[in-house]
């Protein structure tokens, strides 16, 4: 595997990175108000439905990442 193939593999292995972080710091800061109960969640300032798009957006960005990491790999065919 050459040293360019090798960096841009690791430039995007950080940049998947750091969004995965950045996502996980927003998904951290969502407020949830729970009213009742305790069983009923009503949500004060961002919807399920949006919880659930920052979740698939993190996996989608793991995801690449090993695909990155597979694809980068010394050894793989073509290189």
């Amino acid at each position: 595997m050459s040293n360019s193939t090798q960096y841009a593999a690791l430039t995007r292995l950080l940049t998947l990175n750091n969004r995965v972080h950045d996502l996980e710091h927003l998904l951290g800061q969502v407020n949830l108000k729970v009213l009742g109960d305790g069983l009923e969640s009503h949500f004060a300032t961002i919807g399920p439905n949006q919880i659930a798009q920052m979740q698939e957006e993190m996996d989608r960005e793991v995801r690449a990442s090993l695909a990155t990491c597979w694809l980068g790999m010394p050894g793989w065919p073509d290189q």
